[in-house]
């Protein structure tokens, strides 16, 4: 009958999770990881909170500077900088264990002859891989509550969003982890090969500060750059199918090479076209991706007025740019304006007049550099200014559009002056001593 039958597959699936949580749990590494993250928040909120308070005694002063005072920026994600540490540095080595253990005690052949495939056992032990990383945002939810006792303003929208990023990005080291345990016959290798390529992601990053093209391009979409967009309040659609492409890539590679009875040639061709089924999708997502703003402050949006009278415009609108790559005033222009126009215009095209390898003095032998010329429907129109009211301005003028002005709400900003040391001892030492008492607690389990 087929409700046994589900039963019976049913019952060996929950076995194996809780026989993989149990061997998480008794892992020494893991209670380290958790000791470390710990430490890392408590130290990343202690300072957050004193630096955003000696700011907001000059704020509390002067309005103008309190509508700065975004408790996302200045509390939040400095604090969480201590889990993006952990997640790239320690939660690889606690990973590679769900895979690597079992390949060097013989047990991964006896769980292969499980009555459920290897993309089953996969995903059993990625499930309790996740289950094993809430725990590690027990430090974070205190942080929430002790920075509202504090007197703390938390606008859950973007802060959910910050989870959702780290939770995107956890998912894509522990796939990483999994596939370079998949692939290596000991721990250390499986290390070294995992954390060339998280930490080739910074190398990555650094590399195309203050550069264009296609480094630049390139750099948007690693782990890192992505995570940054999470940070900023703003949800994109190609950034979270980077994520699960990436993520979902290194997990089907780990399903197909981990099986050591199948043929290599079988292994390399099935990864061919996991790789190739991956990047299409991913590059399916890029074409139109979607935006979502969900900072409180609205830093990634127009005015309502704006947004739909740009969405109006029904010819291509051609900007180009006389700008370095490494003019400071491109990239603020490219991260606020440009930006906001990409998500508001779909036939917006961008051209940079500026050779790619120009120096930044050259701008002397270019009469044009720091212009920028506006062409829509036949109209040309310039200016050196890149302010929003400037810009918006031409491109009204020559789409003939008046666009009345509508009241935006202003961001009032939160300054807060508080002393987060008497908390400290939460992150400082309770939980440490918590997290040591359940290491300790494992270790007599082994």
């Amino acid at each position: 009958m087929p409700l046994p039958e589900r039963k019976n597959g049913f019952q060996p699936a929950a076995l194996e999770l809780l026989q993989e949580l149990y061997s998480l749990l008794l892992s020494p590494a893991l209670w380290t990881m958790l000791i470390i993250l710990s430490l890392l928040v408590g130290y990343s909120f202690v300072q957050a909170v004193d630096l955003f308070s000696q700011a907001s005694r000059t704020a509390l002063s002067f309005p103008e500077l309190a509508r700065g005072m975004n408790p996302l920026d200045g509390i939040f994600v400095p604090t969480f900088g201590a889990y993006y540490l952990v997640e790239t540095l320690l939660l690889p080595f606690v990973a590679i264990r769900l895979i690597g253990l079992d390949k060097q005690s013989g047990a991964l052949k006896l769980l292969l002859q499980l009555p459920f495939s290897s993309f089953a056992l996969c995903g059993l032990k990625l499930t309790a891989m996740a289950l094993v990383w809430l725990l590690s945002l027990l430090p974070a939810a205190m942080v929430l509550v002790q920075w509202r006792l504090l007197g703390g303003h938390i606008f859950f929208p973007e802060v959910i969003l910050l989870f959702a990023g780290h939770a995107l990005y956890s998912f894509t080291i522990i796939t990483i982890a999994m596939f370079a345990a998949t692939i290596s016959d000991s721990l250390p290798t499986a290390a070294m090969f995992c954390l060339s390529i998280t930490l080739g992601s910074w190398v990555l990053d650094f590399a195309a500060a203050g550069q264009g093209g296609a480094l630049a391009e390139i750099s948007r979409f690693s782990p890192a750059g992505m995570l940054h967009q999470f940070e900023n309040g703003l949800l994109a659609t190609c950034y979270v199918a980077a994520f699960l492409s990436i993520g979902l890539t290194f997990f089907l590679l780990s399903v197909i090479w981990l099986h050591p009875g199948r043929q290599c040639r079988r292994k390399f061709f099935a990864s061919l076209f996991v790789l190739a089924a991956m990047g299409g999708v991913f590059t399916l997502s890029t074409f139109s991706p979607g935006y979502r703003d969900f900072s409180e402050n609205r830093r990634h949006s127009l005015s309502p007025a704006d947004s739909r009278a740009l969405a109006q415009l029904d010819k291509p609108l051609i900007i180009t740019v006389h700008l370095s790559p490494r003019d400071s005033r491109l990239l603020d222009l490219q991260s606020d304006m440009l930006a906001k126009l990409q998500r508001n215009i779909s036939g917006l095209h961008i051209r940079f007049a500026v050779n790619k390898t120009a120096a930044l003095f050259a701008a002397d032998k270019d009469d044009k550099y720091g212009l920028l010329e506006y062409d829509y429907g036949g109209r040309h129109g310039e200016s050196y200014s890149n302010s929003r009211e400037e810009i918006l301005s031409i491109i009204y003028q020559l789409a003939g559009m008046t666009v009345p002005s509508e009241p935006v709400p202003i961001y009032p900003g939160y300054p807060l002056v508080a002393d987060a040391r008497p908390w400290k001892w939460w992150l400082y030492i309770v939980f440490p001593l918590l997290f040591l008492c359940g290491g300790l607690y494992s270790g007599k389990k082994l």
